[in-house]
């Protein structure tokens, strides 16, 4: 095992450039992921390319594997308490969304843990694949893999252009909702499947393009709440549109 006694070691360097630049991530088609919990899940779908542990955790095998103090896995992973483990491993293969029956389409969605936590209900709940258009948040920031806690190496994803997106909508024949404060109470809809949920920007709202393509649906609420969170509205909507 090799051993990691700075901070300004090439590793840690690689790991905190894989973690903070998506075009990095991009160019080496590598990604940082950090926990106990979640490099186990992951090392047993996935090569671990290069370890970083502060002390041994079986089970747990990669290519290279370094020792590191704390200090040195805390500038790696920039928590706190990074429970003594980092990895890198190779960003997951691209897998198409053709012939899906249920996508999720994330328009605009900037910030990253809501970004993740929308993409592990969206595991949760059984639905098929992600579509993110351009400006959403990248799923493979850091931020948004601890968020969804890993979901975005399980669930199938697309990034791309709205012309893209409405060309998958036709081939997959899917009938697309999108979320809006003025539009029918869910207690009111008779959800056509196969279908697409569209949610859109935090402030923003949905895009033109979200209300010209979706059918507009609201979650019926209490008169003096205005409107939920994007991860908390996007729950409930995955629920009932599924269901």
């Amino acid at each position: 095992m090799l051993k990691i006694t700075s901070t300004q070691h090439p590793i840690v360097k690689r790991f905190v450039k894989l973690r903070q630049d998506k075009s990095f991530r991009m160019e080496e088609k590598s990604v940082v992921i950090v926990g106990k919990r979640l490099v186990k899940e992951i090392s047993c779908l996935f090569d671990i390319k290069t370890l970083i542990i502060d002390h041994d955790f079986p089970g747990i095998e990669a290519e290279t594997t370094f020792l590191a103090t704390p200090e040195i896995l805390k500038k790696v992973t920039s928590l706190a308490e990074p429970e003594g483990i980092a990895a890198e491993i190779a960003l997951p293969e691209k897998r198409p969304l053709k012939g899906i029956k249920s996508m999720l389409v994330l328009d605009r969605i900037s910030d990253p843990g809501n970004l993740g936590t929308l993409l592990r209900t969206a595991l949760a709940l059984g639905w098929e694949g992600v579509f993110l258009t351009p400006h959403s948040a990248d799923p493979f920031n850091d931020k948004a893999i601890r968020a969804s806690k890993g979901a975005c190496f399980f669930l199938p994803l697309q990034e791309g252009t709205y012309e893209e997106l409405e060309e998958l909508l036709k081939e997959n024949q899917m009938t697309a909702y999108v979320a809006d404060l003025q539009g029918t109470s869910l207690q009111d809809l008779k959800a056509k499947h196969p279908l697409a949920l569209i949610l859109g920007n935090e402030s923003l709202g949905p895009s033109s393009w979200s209300k010209k393509q979706g059918n507009p649906i609201s979650i019926p609420m209490e008169k003096d709440v205005e409107s939920l969170n994007v991860a908390s509205a996007g729950a409930i909507l995955m629920y009932e549109l599924k269901r």
